[in-house]
């Protein structure tokens, strides 16, 4: 190759055969040359050799080959077939077809010669999304008498009971996804261990069938069992602390589980839990325990293929610890020729994992009940990606990059780059599952959703891939089949009713905005961020409408905290900025920016104190154009701390900011019902 850290001609058209970028553009629109030792390793990571030229040739040679692809999108154009076919629809009708057109919305296959693929049909656009508002809330941040200390499923539906009743059309949760247990509780809702189920430690224990059915003696040991509630004096320093509370709960769920009875409500389940110990005494009167382990070995063979995996990595998370890969070789994988044998002796703990999972469902189920009559309800937020040592990087391995890390290149707020520790999606082998992964997820998630916010919604065009051991400065871009991405989005949001809407702030193509607006799905709008072609902040009212309106998210400043230059503060503090004094100057224009649109648009006066502000801002918000706008109760009830600094792990309490007050008086707070009362303007 010519050069250290040149790419050579050959390296780029194989790098572009398989997506992956030699060069970008990066925030400030300058193009950025990749190293050609990156690119070699991104290519590596597809399982391509580019090590030496010679290599790089013979890569270029195969991939030449060509063949019907192993996915395809039909829209509104015919798809010309390279011969006849055979088409065999969802519904298993079968035709010979030499052209696809005119099929029904879903997912086919069709056979070509000896290729195969798989169909996609989407819908040509969702369904109009209402014109209403709501809120969004990270649900760990609640907290009320009965959660614990951590924001739990019943209060997510006592909040969507109080938002219906206000008026409210929608409700923005954080992601609820399933996350480590073991050794400690990892604390944020964006790495993962598994985006297709839900995280223990959102169960309300005593709202349990189990809980209900067990004797006073035991509902009285399980109330005991409590943790000390640090949040009830409402100090302002105080944090969530996870362990406690899943420890709490592990135990009471562990007094619980004889009373579970039936675990039938979800798909594919329906044995019953394990029964009382010594249930069994009547019929087998000298083995009990026998027939109860022959009992969990009967749940675990019931549950459905994706719970039982996930529960079998539960259960070997807490003999071996979470990093699989460390794990002995005979179970690294779902299909290890040791599983079969650790189901049995695990069964106990599997069939208590999917025990828990049931138990979720439940009061997810119930708490979205809630949302009945509400234009839009609840909207579900999807994470990018999954921890690389979770359930999913473990079941779902073979279409995963192992090694490789997803996150972001440097730009003006975070100018080292950011590595968020997520592996991506292979886009190969993506294609050649037929998207099932990406289908059974989004599936998973709509189960008790009325929406979907997708983070990061640009991944589904391309993701900032960084090579193992590299620093996030040292990646590249990687591209996906965003036609099919997208195809599947559509098919699934469509079986739900559900809106889209797609994380597409920072440094974003234009494609991805109007991709989203093409199929009926919404794109971000953030008071910080929307600016005009001369620069100037653009108000609200012309945003727009295909848009998801806020004035800040979960990664950004609240509203106290831009007044207050804490977004500067704790980022220097972290150290990620490499020019404070840049970063305050900034900041400050940017402040008096927003006071003087506040002033220009008629809702602040000469009153300029932070709750004054912070009224307006909402008041402002009222008036968008976006078709949903949502307030933060952070923003609101003046919470300086942001809830997450991206960037950072220990150097700032991520994910474990409660907020000031307990959900029945926040819902009583006179800002809060002022911000009702803005709102339900629109």
């Amino acid at each position: 190759m010519p050069g250290e850290n040149a790419v050579s001609d050959d390296l780029a058209a194989l790098a572009a055969a398989h997506g992956v970028a030699t060069s970008y553009r990066d925030a400030g629109d300058r193009t950025v040359d990749v190293d050609a030792s990156v690119v070699v390793d991104v290519l590596a990571a597809l399982d391509v050799d580019a090590s030496t030229p010679e290599s790089v040739r013979a890569a270029l040679d195969d991939r030449r080959r060509g063949g019907l692809p192993p996915t395809l999108v039909v829209g509104n154009e015919p798809v010309e077939l390279p011969g006849p076919g055979e088409l065999t629809l969802e519904d298993g009708t079968t035709s010979r077809v030499t052209t696809l057109q005119d099929l029904p919305v879903g997912y086919h296959r069709v056979r070509c010669g000896d290729d195969e693929a798989t169909v996609l049909v989407p819908p040509s656009r969702l369904a109009e999304v209402p014109r209403t508002w709501g809120w969004m809330v990270q649900l760990y941040s609640l907290h009320s008498p009965g959660s614990w200390g951590v924001g739990d499923l019943v209060d997510l539906r006592d909040l969507l009971t109080a938002a219906s009743g206000q008026g409210a059309g929608a409700v923005l949760c954080n992601p609820l996804h399933a996350l480590r247990l073991e050794p400690t509780v990892e604390a944020s809702p964006y790495s993962p261990s598994s985006r297709r189920f839900l995280h223990p430690i959102s169960l309300r224990v005593t709202a349990t069938p189990a809980y209900r059915a067990a004797p006073a003696h035991v509902r009285h040991a399980v109330d005991r069992l409590v943790p000390t509630d640090p949040l009830a004096d409402q100090q302002p320093t105080d944090l969530i602390d996870y362990d406690a509370v899943w420890n709490a709960k592990r135990a009471a769920l562990a007094m619980l589980r004889p009373f579970a009875g039936s675990v039938g409500a979800l798909p594919g389940i329906e044995r019953p839990a394990p029964p009382v110990p010594g249930a069994y005494a009547d019929d087998h009167p000298d083995d009990p325990d026998d027939a109860l382990a022959a009992e969990h070995r009967a749940t675990v063979a019931a549950l459905p293929e994706a719970l039982r995996d996930v529960a079998t990595w539960y259960a070997l998370a807490e003999r071996h610890g979470p990093e699989w890969r460390t794990w002995p070789e005979e179970v690294r994988s779902p299909d290890a020729p040791g599983i079969p044998a650790v189901r049995d002796e695990l069964a106990d703990r599997i069939s208590f994992h999917g025990w828990c999972q049931y138990l979720l469902d439940l009061q997810l189920a119930d708490a979205h009940a809630a949302t009945f009559g509400m234009p839009v309800g609840l909207i579900a937020d999807l994470a990018v990606g999954c921890a690389p040592d979770g359930a999913d990087a473990w079941a779902l391995q073979s279409v995963l990059a192992p090694g490789v890390h997803v996150g972001a290149p440097p730009d003006d707020f975070n100018q080292r780059g950011q590595d968020w520790s997520l592996p991506p999606w292979r886009p190969d082998r993506l294609a050649e599952a037929g998207y099932a992964p990406l289908r059974d997820m989004l599936a998973a998630v709509l189960r008790h959703a009325d929406g979907v916010r997708i983070d990061h919604v640009a991944g589904l065009w391309r993701l900032w891939w960084i090579p193992p051991g590299r620093p996030a400065t040292e990646g590249t871009y990687v591209s996906y089949d965003a036609e099919a991405m997208l195809a599947v989005l559509s098919i699934e949001a469509s079986r739900a009713g559900a809106v889209v809407v797609g994380e597409d702030l920072g440094t974003v193509e234009p494609e991805v905005t109007e991709g989203l607006a093409q199929r009926g799905m919404l794109g971000c709008a953030v008071l910080w961020f929307q600016r005009d072609d001369d620069g100037d902040l653009l108000p609200p009212s012309q945003w727009d409408a295909m848009t998801l309106g806020t004035i800040s998210t979960h990664d950004l400043p609240t509203a106290v905290g831009f007044l207050r230059d804490e977004h500067v503060r704790v980022r220097d503090e972290a150290g990620l900025l490499t020019d404070v004094d840049a970063a305050r100057e900034q900041a400050e224009r940017e402040r008096q920016e927003l006071i003087g649109l506040l002033v220009s648009q008629g809702v602040l006066g000469d009153d300029r104190s932070e709750g004054s502000i912070v009224a307006a801002m909402h008041r402002l918000l009222a008036g968008s154009g976006s078709r949903i706008v949502l307030a933060s109760f952070t923003d609101v009830l003046d919470e300086v701390r942001q809830p997450n600094l991206p960037g950072t792990t220990d150097a700032y309490p991520n994910w474990r900011i409660p907020l000031p007050l307990a959900l029945d008086d926040l819902l009583r707070d006179p800002r809060v019902q002022a911000t009702v009362a803005a709102l339900r303007g629109r």
